[in-house]
Parts: C-alpha cells; structure tokens; sequence
C-alpha cells in the first residue's frame, strides 16, 4: 500500500510539473492560416499500379480553441496529384512484346477537416499532430502509355490507350469516378511560429472504379474487378501567417 501511495505521490508531482511546463509555452488562441506546397508518393491500393510521384500545394485555416490547452480544429484546400505507374508488360499482362511505362495521373481538389493538438517545446519550436477525414474532387489528369519502339502501329497503340482519367469513355477503357473520400493524418513541426515541416497520409476509403466499368468488365469477361482506393503520403514546408 505505502507503495501504491509513493506511486501515485510521484505521478501527481511529474503530472503537476508537466501542466507548468505546458502552460509557460501554450499555443495561442485564435485564428492563424497557412500556404504549403510539396510533394507527395501515391498509389492505387487494390491495383497493378505500384506508386507515383507528384506534387502538392494548399491552405489551411487553424483555430486554436480556446482555453483548450493546444487543441485545435484546421480546414483547407488542397491541389494534389495522385495516381499510380506500372510497366507496360504488366499493363499488358505480363506480354513482353511491349516494354516502356503506363501511367495514371489523377489531379484532386481536396479539402481536409481535422482535429489536432499542438505543443511547444519552447517559445521558438512546436510540434502538433492532426487527424480528420478528407473529401475530394477529380479535376483533370491523364491515362498514358509510353511504349519503347518506333514505328506507326507503335505511335497508334500509345494513342488508343492515352486518354483523360475521369471521362467515361465506357468498357473497356478503364476511367474513374471524381469523388473520393477518405481519412488522413498529418505531423509537423513548426519554428519561430512561421516555418513549417509537415508529413501527412491519407487513405482513400471510396472505390473509385466506375460502377458501370465493373459491370461491364464482369458481363464481357467474367471477373469481377477489385476494389481500388486512393492511397497518398506527403511531405510539404509551410509558412504561418
């Protein structure tokens, strides 16, 4: 018992201790915005498509709640491009014929609605951690195929199979569908309350295949085609305002 006491003696001192420290370097209430840009690495989870780079660029408003103790609600408006590579001989099931690359590249409008908390370290140095779902628009981006080899018939096939990523062109030219939705996180570290290094994930949680693909595919073929969702890790710089 006298054990259990000194214990709890001890966690009530270093918890005590550990609110005077936060409290000297507490985030300050209010309203503050933020520009970033970077890059990221994506993938088509469920795909061939192995991962891709891109870039990234937004704004976010932050409120730090009051009397909250670095507690904050962020919201924004993302650009980012996601999407996914793979070799033209898996692109064409593994036919070695053809060598050279497939691509999808597709470009979101996202915005991010998360709950995060923030702590300094000291008056110059933060850390915070933030986590929320996300919604998502396709606004552009681009199907191509880059076959290695010259000739006409070669130039005409890379054609046939380059087209946008979200116009339905119907089976079987693979498309998607614009709206996505998902979770994501991010982490960052924040000096002299402007400069900011952040690296963020986030996980599609919507199938993005068209519906009247899948079916199409299933009717023609005979298999039902997986479940794809968007996959995306960032790493961007900021600058607080």
């Amino acid at each position: 018992m006298k054990k259990i006491f000194s214990f709890i003696l001890a966690l009530a001192i270093c918890s005590g201790n550990a609110m005077a420290f936060e409290f000297d370097n507490e985030p300050e209430e209010g309203l503050s915005w933020m520009g970033f840009f970077g890059m990221n690495v994506s993938k088509l989870q469920n795909h061939a498509y192995g991962g891709k780079a891109g870039a990234t660029m937004g704004i976010r408003a932050d409120y730090m709640l009051p009397k909250a103790h670095g507690t904050y609600l962020t919201a924004g408006l993302d650009w980012t491009m996601k999407g996914g590579k793979t070799s033209a001989a898996d692109y064409f099931i593994d036919n070695d014929i053809y060598e050279g690359t497939a691509k999808y590249a597709l470009h979101y409008f996202e915005i991010p609605i998360r709950v995060g908390f923030r702590y300094n370290l000291t008056e110059e140095l933060g850390f915070y951690g933030e986590l929320g779902p996300f919604f998502s628009v396709g606004v552009g981006g681009r199907h191509k195929v880059n076959i290695d080899g010259d000739g006409a018939d070669v130039r005409a096939l890379e054609d046939e199979l380059t087209h946008k990523s979200f116009k339905n062109y119907g089976y079987p030219t693979e498309s998607f569908q614009r709206w996505d939705a998902g979770i994501g996180f991010r982490i960052g570290a924040e000096y002299e309350q402007h400069y900011n290094l952040l690296i963020g994930c986030d996980w599609g949680l919507a199938d993005i295949y068209r519906t009247s693909l899948r079916d199409a595919f299933k009717d023609q073929d005979g298999i039902r085609l997986p479940k794809v969702r968007n996959f995306n890790l960032s790493i961007t710089i900021g600058y607080r305002f």
